[in-house]
């Protein structure tokens, strides 16, 4: 994918993600005022992105779009640290309501989605090396 039109997947992403949080809303019988600020959250975001990728780095990393080899480190030390973070969310998130009598299985699957695609992807990228 070039980089032109890969300049366009995150807030168009944003776009699909807005409309379907509206829709969602909606169909809990939400008012149309609570789905349109879900779809302006995310419509916000994704114009603050396409506008401004161009004039700040940030906003280019944000947007899938590293400018040069530091931010890309960056951007991958980030997601390497978040997914950390993700994981022990999710196994001590699982503790806690496995202890206080709730159904700790949404979580349980969860992680076990996570192990698997970890181990999954240990598993590629070691083969394509």
């Amino acid at each position: 994918m070039t980089n032109k039109r890969y300049k366009f997947f995150v807030p168009v992403l944003a776009f699909v993600l807005g409309s379907l949080i509206s829709l969602a809303e909606l169909g809990q019988h939400a008012s149309v005022a609570q789905a349109a600020l879900g779809f302006a959250i995310v419509g916000v975001y994704a114009l603050a992105l396409l506008f401004l990728q161009s004039r700040s780095e940030t906003a280019s990393l944000l947007s899938g779009l590293p400018v040069d080899e530091r931010w890309s480190s960056i951007n991958e030390r980030a997601l390497a640290a978040a997914a950390q973070v993700i994981a022990v969310a999710m196994v001590g998130t699982f503790i806690v309501v496995e202890f206080s009598g709730g159904d700790a299985m949404p979580y349980a699957y969860m992680t076990a989605v996570f192990a698997v695609a970890y181990l999954g992807f240990i598993l590629w990228f070691r083969w394509r090396s």
